[in-house]
């Protein structure tokens, strides 16, 4: 393996391995604007530029790719390459580099989203100089929206060309193009078509200077201000992983997380701005039972009282008489309780159903080949495997007096023909966050949780099972929809529902579920885990 140095400090790296990005991962800090690990090599801001042993004048590092020399090449006669990344030399390029980009750049970073995440502000300071020689004026360009989740300041941009190679190269369509020549280049859309493809929010996140500006997030508070959590994206089947932005504990940004077996770099449009769903919906702050043709708010010891007077009788309950309803959008865990409650109680796997999610046309493939499924749940595949099902859907067999539906999600899904399944029962209790349609249907309505206050796991549609934490907190009086259906079980007298956490029902499952057998918390930590079984998987969705 090629053995260098880098500010005379050894590293012994990978053949080809790229020299930029090697020092970056060694923590050797190396200005840079064009470079992006996930697009082509442009090679046009030459801030990466360094020195190096033996190559005339400055090199860009983002170009330089790290081979092994016959042993009487070899410097000093060990070492592949020398470099240096902070000699006076390079000191002075940057400099010069930086005063070239600021020529034109409007001193607005009080009113710029990209204030406090800018590498602008941080090279200017480190590596800038404190004044100006440019005396002219300054060139200016509106504001101009590039489609409806972008907007584009062109006074800031730099022509770093990031935006302009993700279409080309990521989504596969040219949308973005540097337009005119020399002093008069911005960067546009291509013959005045919008930038609207799935994936076009993804310019704001990789454009390093704020020029290019996310239509959701503009204006919302500072970067500064915000709390961010890791979790992942719940508007189809991938589950990307992502970055929540929270202040005063509402979301004001989602932003994707790298993760090479899942998105890479990336997500689509629907997934950062899903979580507006759930603006319009009134939330249910308190148990719900049903008085007359409305409903009556109740304390949560109440409601279980009340339900344990109507299912047990006697101190029986009805053998066969309760029917268990999973959710596509609820977590591992919570359908894990609900398989607990049904193998308690004995109940045939008639008893057992998962309620239909969203379906939605075929799956879009880019480029890249990053995915968006048409299968808008985001645990189809696990929540199948914690109730024992082949396929989800409602089967005209769930005929039982009581029903427990587990609804999640923020969209009424209810056909006519779900609806007269649930009809049939005697007894409904619905858990969800709002008065959905199929909640107006129920005798007891227990307040549950959306998809950014769930903690726990789900299991995406190639078998990952990956982590989801709540990065806003439940309202007051709602509880954890874990909790809850942990509650249920023992108002129906199961016991072995004593859990201090959703990660003591993560690691049950470890043991106790076959094909997540050791997938613990541990195991499965920020990035995923593979389950021990083919990669795709197939999902039937039943009518």
């Amino acid at each position: 393996m090629p053995l260098i140095k880098i500010n005379d400090r050894e590293y012994e790296v990978k053949p080809g391995a790229q020299l930029l990005q090697t020092a970056l991962d060694n923590g050797i800090e190396v200005p840079h604007y064009c470079y992006h690990p996930g697009l082509s090599i442009a090679g046009n801001c030459r801030m990466c530029c360094v020195e190096i042993e033996g190559m005339p004048g400055l090199q860009i590092s983002c170009n330089v790719k790290i081979g092994e020399l016959p042993e009487e090449r070899k410097i000093d006669g060990k070492y592949d390459m020398v470099i240096n990344t902070e000699s006076e030399e390079v000191k002075d390029s940057r400099s010069r580099v930086l005063e070239l980009l600021l020529l034109n750049h409007p001193i607005d970073c009080p009113v710029c989203d990209q204030a406090g995440e800018c590498l602008l502000q941080d090279y200017s300071f480190e590596h800038g100089s404190a004044h100006s020689r440019f005396t002219e004026e300054k060139r200016v360009n509106p504001k101009k929206q590039l489609g409806p989740e972008v907007w584009i300041y062109p006074n800031r941009c730099i022509l770093c060309s990031r935006c302009v190679r993700f279409c080309e190269e990521i989504v596969g369509d040219p949308q973005l193009m540097v337009r005119n020549r020399g002093y008069s280049s911005i960067i546009d859309v291509r013959d005045n078509q919008p930038l609207d493809n799935k994936l076009s929010g993804n310019t704001a996140d990789i454009c390093p200077v704020g020029s290019l500006v996310s239509n959701d997030f503009l204006h919302k508070t500072r970067v500064w201000n915000l709390e961010e959590e890791d979790t992942i994206c719940m508007d189809c089947s991938v589950g990307c992983n992502l970055i929540v932005g929270v202040s005063k504990d509402k979301i004001q940004r989602i932003k994707p997380r790298l993760n090479k077996e899942v998105n890479d770099y990336w997500m689509c449009d629907d997934g950062r701005i899903g979580y507006h769903a759930a603006d319009e919906l009134e939330r249910l702050q308190s148990p719900l039972i049903k008085e007359g043709d409305g409903f009556r708010p109740v304390s949560w010891t109440e409601v279980f009282d009340f339900i344990a007077d109507k299912t047990v009788a006697n101190g029986k309950l009805p053998p066969g008489k309760i029917g268990i309803i999973g959710s596509a959008y609820g977590t591992n865990e919570e359908n894990y309780l609900l398989k607990k409650i049904a193998d308690g109680l004995a109940l045939p796997e008639g008893n057992r159903s998962l309620y239909p999610g969203e379906m939605e046309g075929d799956p879009i493939i880019f480029k890249s080949g990053f995915r968006i499924s048409p299968d808008k749940t985001p645990n189809r595949q696990g929540a199948l495997d914690m109730l024992g099902l082949k396929n989800s859907g409602l089967a005209d067999s769930l005929d039982s007096k009581i029903v427990y539906l587990l609804q999640g999600g923020v969209h009424d899904l209810m056909t006519e023909s779900v609806s007269e399944i649930l009809k049939k029962s005697e007894f409904l209790i619905v858990q969800s966050a709002y008065l959905s349609d199929e909640a107006k249907l129920a005798d007891v309505v227990l307040p549950g949780t959306f998809h950014y206050e769930k903690n726990g796991t789900m299991t995406n549609d190639r078998n990952r099972v990956q982590r989801v934490r709540g990065v806003v907190q439940t309202p007051i009086g709602v509880k954890e929809d874990w909790e809850v259906i942990a509650e249920f079980g023992e108002a129906l007298g199961i016991k072995n529902f004593s859990y201090e956490s959703v990660d003591d029902i993560t690691d049950e499952i470890a043991v106790s579920v076959n094909e997540y057998e050791g997938i613990t918390v541990e195991k499965v930590g920020s990035l995923g885990s593979d389950l021990n079984r083919e990669k795709e998987s197939v999902q039937e969705i039943a009518p």
